[in-house]
């Protein structure tokens, strides 16, 4: 949708910015690309896994701050399925400091390396209430 000055002139005036839609496949395609350039991997997950996570009063902290129970998880092939978001683990040890979130995906070390780690915390919670709540 095109719009002439004077209408651009009155939504600015009103403080309401235009913005452009980016097409989605061009998203999922360049996402796709990124996962394969890199080629990263992520941990494993099952139901036993679930069940291991679950008993870790950490992990329990975390979904209790999330307001969420552990029954509201549910294990993927590569991810933990939270509802809200997917919560990725990276298989790689050497990546210990890189926790992020994009696209409701927050990616982050093992939680036994998160555990171990007041740094590897503090970016976790700050993760996650800038992105997710």
């Amino acid at each position: 949708m095109s719009i002439n000055q004077r209408q651009y002139q009155q939504l600015s005036e009103m403080g309401i910015s235009l913005w452009q839609h980016k097409p989605t496949a061009f998203q999922n395609i360049s996402s796709t690309q990124n996962n394969s350039e890199y080629n990263i991997r992520y941990l494993k997950q099952n139901i036993d896994s679930l069940a291991a996570l679950s008993k870790q009063t950490f992990f329990t902290d975390i979904l209790l701050a999330l307001e969420l129970s552990i029954g509201e998880v549910t294990a993927q092939t590569d991810h933990l399925d939270l509802g809200l978001f997917n919560w990725f683990f990276y298989a790689d040890q050497d990546k210990t400091s890189s926790i992020h979130c994009a696209d409701n995906k927050l990616i982050s070390p093992s939680i036994e390396l998160i555990r171990k780690s007041h740094a590897l915390k503090k970016q976790l919670w700050q993760t996650i209430t800038t992105n997710l709540l």
